[in-house]
């Protein structure tokens, strides 16, 4: 190629600034969000993954019903070729001076599972402690350097050897990724709300609670991987049938153990034997009682080993499905920029081509071959798609993924995420962009290249006028003026510029309504959960059934307005092909009255059920998570029972965690045996936060009392998180308004080039330049307008599509959208267009009328 054919396309580039910086904007537009979201999910993932092998979390850990002793270490360490592992001891407790139930942790001597250090230091000395930074979040008293009091039920407190501690530091754990979720347990409310780690000899029990085992096998192998998921099948069989043979070697040594405490009993009624009668009352009695004790020393069962692997630690498995929800959305949400940005270069090429007809057949003229003149519209559309793809794969791929993982973050303990490359999406993306501008080119090219010079010098004759349908409507036709004829007839005249306009704007208001529809999803959850659903203010927890001096501590209150005693546990739903779930069983102890507190109805007809003895009532989202509905089974686990096969009765509304109501007739026939109520559901006179907390303190005094759980507190807790989500709709809205502005501006562009002697002759005929930039504009004002309608069908259809993936597993967002978000996103729409035409309008003021009008021929 000549000098003189490059000097062509840059003055070309110079000529037309406005189209080819367009196409570069709307190639980078659709470029930065394919790669840049597309980036988002392997950047998440690969952050979680060196999370877990920077702190060496555990592939495996091993718990016992009777607790782990050195033999069964010594059963592991046979097999240290093969694994790593380390013993804890904790101990679960409900800390009653500040309603929190606590997980104290000693130290272990291992490398698995390291702690990260977030403030402070890890315990020195037998005094010291660290705390979960949850435990701050939850209590922010707690301070570096301040004294930490482990005041709990008189059986719990005599076993530590010290519960008086100093805090010394605040650390996160690699078992617990999850922010707020710290898995489940026996004591108080049924779920853990933080944990502390001190030094080694605080508890006085002998016996392991955990074994964390890390296969080397599994060691940088990517988590999640099917690689994975293959191996640690494989490690978890090798444990259980490892540890098989050590149940009934524990039975055997806790009998053993049993009989020796028992033995002085036994050596005693022996010599009582020989100094009593046989038929003497107190040594019937006392044989009686030795009689007792070796039966149910002989009734000690086997104890349960449980190998669980990292799916069973809180927000391991979410976080994956997290990172997957990330990955679909980046599969839809970038194709609406890539279809808009090959609609809008397809028709900008078009024009580009048109109005470059004359210089083409120059050059067929003068020997130039087909290949040297269409290279110049090659070489265009290459050139502005090269710039918008290297500029939008900069921005996407360092702006994106750190934007989301931000939103994400508060959610997850894990570090910032580092951007990686990921060249297969964006030599992906090149091509798309390319496809875009070059084969929008070739599309066009195909006909006007074949033609003779002589043809291409003439130009082409105008697209013939069409009689529309509205004409033949004459009450109507008739009563339309001048101004509004010509503009119907000029939007059917270029049925290709109409259909691109609709498409762009359609498009655009369908990512605002997608931005304003998420808002609404997210805050009404607040509203129908805590405001329409549970009309209850607090749960209460206690050690076992009702006695009367609880009862009477509960209605000395004066805040209690009334109050329903239930039975609540925390039970597992399992299930191979779904994580599990954790949710809370509740039951009620007088049914009816269970519609004064929790509200069980259909979420779309507002149809109200009612307990009964032939199946559990369970919320949407389980339901939607493990596919069952009304009359199918739920696999529940309570505690170390078997699983048990649930019937759904009904699936209610619910949008935060999950729950099973199930009647004290149905829970007989589950489990065989009678409820133990053990909690009361508590409706408050007055909502003021400090009443609630002198509440909770006065009644965690009375003897039995274990936990009050404040749901303004919960409330706090739970959408807390979901204020960054504001952050989300932020970037639809812009992203929406950034295309929006660029392909009106295109088309108005366009559609100013293509009609520019049109516009000239009416200036000449006396159309001052509001009635011109009018001219264009009604017909902007009604594409605008097709737009928008069509738009908010498309807009319903995407948030529809977004919250089904954007969902957590214990999350449901509120599907419905306020009218008011359709308006927002209309007058947005119709602002854009505004703005445009006021840029245009500077433009059509200095239209040279004479260049425009001058002759061709």
């Amino acid at each position: 190629m000549t000098k003189s054919y490059w000097r062509v396309l840059w003055r070309e580039i110079g000529h037309s600034k406005a189209r080819f910086i367009s196409i570069m904007l709307i190639i980078f537009l659709g470029v930065a969000f394919y790669t840049g979201i597309r980036a988002t999910g392997p950047d998440m993932l690969q952050a979680a993954t060196d999370y877990y092998a920077n702190q060496n979390l555990a592939t495996n850990s091993v718990q016992s019903t009777a607790g782990l002793t050195k033999k069964d270490l010594a059963v592991l360490h046979q097999h240290r070729e093969q694994l790593h592992y380390q013993a804890v001891k904790y101990l679960d407790i409900n800390q009653l001076n500040n309603n929190q139930v606590v997980r104290v942790a000693e130290m272990p001597s291992g490398s698995l599972n390291r702690v990260t250090v977030a403030s402070g230091h890890l315990p020195r000395q037998a005094n010291e402690i660290v705390l979960d930074q949850q435990a701050r979040t939850l209590q922010p008293k707690l301070k570096l350097g301040s004294t930490y009091r482990i005041a709990t039920t008189s059986a719990l407190n005599r076993q530590f050897n010290r519960r008086t501690f100093k805090i010394v530091g605040f650390v996160n754990s690699p078992r617990y990724i999850e922010k707020t979720t710290r898995g489940v347990t026996t004591v108080g409310k049924g779920t853990l709300d933080y944990f502390a780690l001190v030094k080694p000899g605080t508890l006085t029990q002998t016996v392991a609670s955990r074994i964390d085992v890390g296969f080397k096998n599994l060691r940088g192998v990517t988590p999640y991987t099917a690689k994975y998921k293959r191996l640690n099948r494989a490690n978890t069989a090798k444990l259980k049938r490892w540890l098989k043979p050590q149940a009934a070697k524990r039975q055997t040594q806790l009998q053993r153990q049993a009989r020796a405490q028992l033995a002085p009993q036994v050596a005693k009624v022996q010599a009582l034997a020989q100094q009593l009668p046989a038929n003497s009352p107190i040594l019937t009695k006392a044989q009686a009682q030795i009689k007792q004790a070796q039966a149910k020393i002989a009734a000690i069962g086997r104890p349960t080993y449980l190998v669980t692997g990292r799916a069973a630690n809180p927000g391991y498995s979410e976080y994956h499905e997290n990172t997957q929800r990330v990955v679909a959305l980046s599969t839809v949400f970038p194709l609406f920029f890539i279809a808009i940005a090959a609609l809008i270069c397809l028709t900008t090429m078009t024009r580009m081509v048109a109005e470059l007809r004359v210089q083409m057949g120059t050059l067929k003229a003068l020997g130039y071959s087909n290949a040297a003149i269409g290279s110049e519209f090659l070489l265009y559309g290459g050139l502005a798609s090269l710039l918008g793809t290297v500029l939008g794969v900069g921005f996407g791929v360092n702006f994106f993924p750190r934007f989301i993982a931000q939103a994400y973050g508060s959610m997850y303990n894990l570090p910032a995420i580092s951007v990686q490359v990921i060249w297969a999406d964006i030599l992906i993306a090149l091509v798309i962009a390319l496809a875009c501008t070059i084969g929008s080119a070739l599309l066009v090219l195909r006909v006007d290249l074949t033609s003779l010079p002589a043809t291409l010098m003439q130009p082409k004759a105008p697209k013939a006028g069409k009689t529309l349908w509205l004409e033949h409507w004459h009450g109507l036709w008739n009563r339309l003026n001048f101004n509004h004829k010509v503009t119907l007839r000029n939007l059917f005249r270029y049925k290709q510029r109409l259909l691109m306009t609709v498409l762009g704007i359609a498009g655009c208001m369908a990512m605002m309504i997608t931005g304003f529809g998420l808002k609404d999803s997210i805050g009404d959850i607040s509203v129908k959960q805590f405001d329409q659903l549970w009309h209850y203010d607090a749960i209460v927890v206690r050690n076992g059934s009702q006695t009367a001096q609880q009862r009477r501590a509960l209605h000395r209150q004066s805040l209690v307005k009334k109050d329903l005693v239930v039975k609540q546990a925390q039970v597992t739903v399992e299930r191979a092909d779904v994580a599990n779930q954790t949710a809370t069983l509740s039951v009620p102890q007088h049914p009816q009255n269970l519609t004064q507190f929790v509200v069980l109805r259909n979420r779309q007809t507002h149809a109200t059920y009612h307990l009964n003895n032939r199946g559990a009532i369970i919320d949407e989202k389980m339901a939607k998570l493990y596919d069952v509905r009304v009359g199918d089974t739920l696999p529940v686990k309570l505690g170390n029972r078997q699983v048990k096969r649930v019937r759904v009765a009904a699936i209610a509304e619910n949008y935060v965690n999950h729950f099973i109501y199930v009647s004290p007739s149905y829970y007989h026939q589950l489990f065989a045996t009678t409820p133990v109520y053990n909690g009361n559901l508590v409706q408050f006179t007055h909502h003021s936060q400090k009443r609630q907390n002198a509440f909770a303190n006065d009644l965690l005094k009375t003897p039995g009392m274990l936990n009050v759980t404040l749901l303004s507190t919960e409330k706090k807790n739970n959408f807390q998180m979901l204020d960054t989500m504001d952050l989300v709709v932020v970037i639809f809205v812009v992203a929406a308004g950034a295309l929006a502005l660029v392909v009106l501006y295109n088309l108005t562009n366009i559609n100013v080039s293509e009609r520019i002697r049109e516009l000239s002759t009416i200036k000449v005929l006396g159309f001052y330049d509001g009635e011109v930039t009018m001219y264009i504009f009604r017909e902007n004002l009604i594409l605008t307008g097709l737009g928008i309608f069509f738009g908010c069908f498309l807009g319903n259809w995407l948030h529809s599509y977004i919250l089904n993936t954007a969902e957590t597993d214990s999350l449901m967002f509120s599907p419905g959208i306020h009218w008011v978000s359709y308006v927002y996103a209309a007058l947005l729409t119709l602002a854009f267009s505004l703005l445009v035409m006021a840029i245009m309008h500077r433009k059509l003021k200095h239209i040279n009328m004479l260049d425009a009008l001058a002759s061709v021929d």
